[in-house]
Formats: C-alpha cells, sequence, structure tokens
C-alpha cells in the first residue's frame, strides 16, 4: 500500500508534460540547457530537477538522465564528445590509460579535435590534426575513442605532448602484452598517413 502511494506521489509531483520531456532527455542520453529547452524544460527547471537528483550535471552546461543506458564511469568522456562534436574522438593521454597502457590517471581528458577547433576549457587538452576521425576507432556510442594501435600511433606522432619515453614504452607494453603487433600499428599509421613519422621509433621499440 505504502509503495504504491509513493509511486502516485512522484507522478503527481511532476506534471505529465515534464515526465515526457524526461523520458525524451533519458532517451538522448547527454543532453545541453539548449536541448533541455527545445523539450520544455527551462533553466530554473532543469535547476531543480538537478538538485532532486532527476537530472546529473556533469559539466556546466552538460547534463545526463541518470537513468539513461550511459554508465556513470562513461559520464566525463560522453561530455568531452558531446561538447566537441560528432567528430571529435578521446585520444592520447586519454586513450593511453583508458587501455591500461599507462598507469597515471590523466589531469585532463585529451580530446582529438578538427584543425582549427579550439577551446579554452580547462578540463581538456586539444589535439587538434587533419587526420580521418573515423579511422581505427572504437565507437561506445555516448563517446568515440582511439583504438590500441592509433593511440600508439598518435601518441608516437605527439610525442613532444605526451612525451616519447611515455609513448614507447606503451607501444612495448602493448606489443608484448600481445595486444597488438608491428604490423598492425604500421598499418595503422599508413592509413593515418603517418608512416614515416614512426618510422623513427621503431629501433626504440623493437629492442
Amino acid at each position: 500500500m505504502k509503495t504504491s502511494v509513493h509511486l502516485k506521489n512522484i507522478q503527481t509531483k511532476y506534471s505529465q508534460k515534464t515526465l515526457r520531456a524526461l523520458a525524451r532527455l533519458k532517451a538522448k542520453g547527454i543532453f545541453s540547457v539548449d536541448l533541455a529547452k527545445k523539450e520544455g524544460i527551462l533553466p530554473p527547471q532543469l535547476s531543480r530537477l538537478t538538485s532532486q537528483g532527476k537530472i546529473i550535471r556533469i559539466r556546466n552546461g552538460i547534463y545526463v538522465h541518470p537513468d539513461s543506458k550511459i554508465n556513470p564511469k562513461d559520464y566525463d568522456f560522453s561530455a568531452a564528445c558531446f561538447y566537441f562534436g560528432p567528430k571529435s574522438v578521446i585520444g592520447g593521454i586519454s586513450a593511453l590509460f583508458y587501455h591500461g597502457l599507462i598507469e597515471q590517471v590523466p589531469h585532463k581528458i585529451w580530446v582529438i579535435v578538427s584543425y582549427g577547433q579550439k577551446s579554452k576549457n580547462k578540463l581538456y587538452r586539444c589535439l587538434r590534426t587533419q587526420t580521418n576521425p573515423k579511422i581505427a576507432i572504437e565507437d561506445h556510442g555516448c563517446f568515440r575513442i582511439t583504438n590500441v594501435e592509433r593511440t600508439i600511433v598518435e601518441s608516437l606522432r605527439y610525442s613532444s605532448k605526451i612525451g616519447s619515453r611515455i609513448a614507447i614504452k606503451a607501444a612495448r607494453t602493448a606489443i608484448s602484452e600481445g595486444r597488438t603487433t608491428e604490423i598492425k600499428i604500421g598499418r595503422v599509421a599508413t592509413q593515418l598517413g603517418m608512416r614515416r613519422v614512426i618510422e623513427q621509433f621503431w629501433d626504440a621499440i623493437v629492442l
């Protein structure tokens, strides 16, 4: 009896319009203030829903429905890809850590973006590139991340930012653990037009 009364109270606490809007936002997963507005939830109401736990604020201006299909551990990566758009990909140090090729937790989220894209947001470290954002990518729906091979290739490519020792050690680890091979790394490097870039590191990697 108490349970049915509780459920009834939840239903009557919000209008049917709000409940329908929340259901649509749940289906979208990650959303912005503007998207919430389009669904009929204005900023003051969004703020109340957040304080009531009906909505989770991930970053400034970026939210997620707590009952969406997105795993909480993926919130940060999902928010980053939402923030930078559909061509953005998690890469660099963040991808190295994700794939278990380094142990130190990154202080920022590293994101591969198109060459002309910039951001002053201190939460992110951008790697601007003209390479195809669809090559050697793992698509998890809510976020995209470079696979092991591309992660290694771009770590070597951006060794001045990531650190050549870190990049070389990551490549050695991936190969020694059977996570990838020199042939697979070379193939992805060729696809990205970075074959010459990584060849200078081969001797150090295959010691």
